[in-house]
Order: structure tokens, then C-alpha cells, then sequence
């Protein structure tokens, strides 16, 4: 959970605030960020990639509880990838960096995840 908690704190987040301060729709709509709007940011950003990372943790109870094998994870990698991609979308702001920025631990997290249940 601290690893999720340090990815989203010192990589997401600057990363996605970078973003959002940068965007513009127009030149006579200027951005107002307050603190409020930036600490839920960083706060839903850190804890969303803190409770993503405990994949492995939430893979082997299943499988010692018989619900998911290593070879059912394999077969439907496919079917995770595009499930990861979503995900990623969801959590990270309409930035494609900071979305494959999270698409990359997570599917590392979900090989990481088949060798546990193995």
C-alpha cells in the first residue's frame, strides 16, 4: 500500500497537476486551482494507485480460496490489458502520458499476480 501511496504522491500527481494547470479550452477561460480542488486531487489520485497496487495481495487470498488460477489468468490477459487500460483512463486525468504511466505498473502488478496464484 506505501508503494502505491509514493507512486501516486511523487509520480502521478505532479505529472497530472502539470497537466491540469497547462490545459486551456480558451484564452479568456483562465485556470483557478485552490488548495481544495489540489488536495482532492493528490488525495483520490495517492489512494486510487494505493488500493490498485494491492493486486498481488487480493490475487493470492484468491487463489488460495480456489477462485482464480494462473492458467485462467493467462488465458484472459488479453481481456486484463484492455480491463488495465480502462482503469488507467479512469484514474489519471485525459493525459495519455500519465495513463501509461499507470498501464505499466499495473500490468507489471498483474504478471507479478499470475506467478503468485501459480
Amino acid at each position: 500500500m506505501v508503494i502505491g501511496l509514493v507512486f501516486g504522491y511523487f509520480v502521478l500527481c505532479p505529472i497530472s497537476v502539470n497537466f491540469l494547470t497547462g490545459y486551456t479550452v480558451s484564452t479568456e477561460i483562465t485556470n483557478m486551482i485552490d488548495v481544495s480542488s489540489y488536495i482532492s486531487l493528490v488525495a483520490n489520485m495517492s489512494i486510487v494507485c494505493a488500493v490498485v497496487f494491492e493486486l498481488p495481495v487480493a490475487v493470492y487470498f484468491l487463489s488460495k480460496a480456489g477462485i482464480v488460477t494462473a492458467q485462467m489468468m493467462k488465458k484472459y490477459r488479453r481481456h486484463a490489458i484492455v480491463i488495465l487500460a480502462i482503469g488507467a483512463a479512469i484514474i489519471t486525468p485525459p493525459d495519455i502520458m500519465s495513463m501509461v504511466l499507470v498501464i505499466i505498473p499495473l500490468y507489471l502488478l498483474y504478471e507479478l499476480s499470475i506467478k503468485i496464484a501459480r
